[in-house]
């Protein structure tokens, strides 16, 4: 859940739910997570920065061409690294490339929880949306957590939807659900709920099961007890499927633009997945705004095992931001 993964560890997830997480690790075994970050910042030389890879035809393709792709997707997923702004500023010119090719998609966030979906609807039926003020008004009913998320980098996507009369959609599972999805599993979720959102076992497989431990492991500094990994995939499972819940049943007729970790945005464990079963005949698309590493030179390199290969349709290779390890001499605490 709160799985980041930067640098060679690619994959992020909620920067904020790093508390419901700490919370979550309370519960199961008296652990706190950690984030696993990398300091690293890519040399202007970097082979990579600024190029646009297609992952199934292995080849990389120009800006504009994957706008026009971009276009043709019912629900196109942008997964971010939270505190990148370059990847605020790409999702920012992806939105406006869809408005100006005729779409109205709703903007259908992780920084919203679920709950506050009727709050946001009436702002948005009292306002139009029509001014950037809106943006801010949208923030207020939402409850958007100003100290766990860095509002000026999503304030632009919330004043172009806002200006464009797009509908906003509320996406993420509340920190009270998370936490009762890790003390009871899918059944907190409410009855129906596993079989409605996708979750049933068989329709999850080991190779699934096994990347999503790996990634909540290195996100927590190779240092979880492995007593507690089962239902923090559980948490994260919940999450995914929420959120392409959320997805599904407010852009059902205007399609969506889904801002996330790119973590959820990935085909194999995260929400495309869910929406595949959602949305059968529907066309999903992720594109991974990942951040280049200077050790890693080539596309190959940022495939992370146990995964095959790239876990998204496209991969948009971006700078990095330089951070601090928070795994640096970091101890897990003994269960008490």
């Amino acid at each position: 859940m709160p799985v980041v993964h930067i640098g060679p560890r690619t994959w992020i997830r909620s920067r904020p739910v790093a508390l419901a997480m700490t919370l979550v690790l309370a519960l199961l075994s008296g652990v706190i997570g950690c984030t696993n970050l990398k300091d690293a910042q890519p040399p202007a030389a970097h082979p990579l920065l600024g190029k646009i890879w297609d992952v199934k035809r292995g080849a990389e393709i120009s800006k504009d061409a994957l706008l026009r792709e971009a276009g043709t997707a019912q629900y196109l997923l942008l997964g971010e690294v939270h505190d990148n702004p370059e990847h605020h500023r790409h999702q920012a010119e992806v939105l406006r490339a869809l408005i100006a090719q005729g779409r109205r998609p709703a903007l259908a966030m992780e920084q919203f929880d679920r709950e506050y979906q009727p709050a946001i609807d009436a702002v948005l039926a009292q306002s139009g949306g029509a001014s950037e003020s809106g943006a801010e008004a949208i923030a207020e009913a939402g409850k958007f957590d100003r100290k766990g998320w860095d509002w000026p980098l999503y304030e632009p996507l919330l004043a172009i939807a806002a200006q464009a009369r797009l509908p906003i959609v509320a996406i993420n599972l509340s920190r009270n659900r998370t936490r009762d999805v890790a003390r009871q599993g899918f059944a907190s979720l409410g009855e129906g709920a596993i079989a409605r959102l996708g979750l049933d076992a068989n329709d999850w497989s080991p190779a699934q099961q096994a990347i999503e431990a790996h990634e909540i492991d290195d996100g927590h500094c190779g240092q979880l007890p492995p007593s507690a990994t089962p239902r923090m995939i559980d948490v994260q499972r919940a999450r995914d499927a929420t959120m392409a819940d959320a997805i599904v049943s407010k852009g059902a007729y205007t399609g969506a633009v889904v801002i996330a970790g790119d973590g959820h945005a990935r085909n194999d464990v995260g929400v495309p997945f869910y929406l595949a079963r959602r949305a059968p005949g529907k066309r999903v698309m992720s594109i991974g705004l990942v951040e280049v590493d200077p050790d890693q030179r080539t596309v190959n390199e940022y495939v992370r095992p146990p995964a095959k290969a790239l876990p998204f349709d496209y991969v948009w290779f971006t700078s990095a931001t330089g951070r601090e390890d928070p795994c640096a001499g970091f101890v897990m605490p003994a269960r008490p």
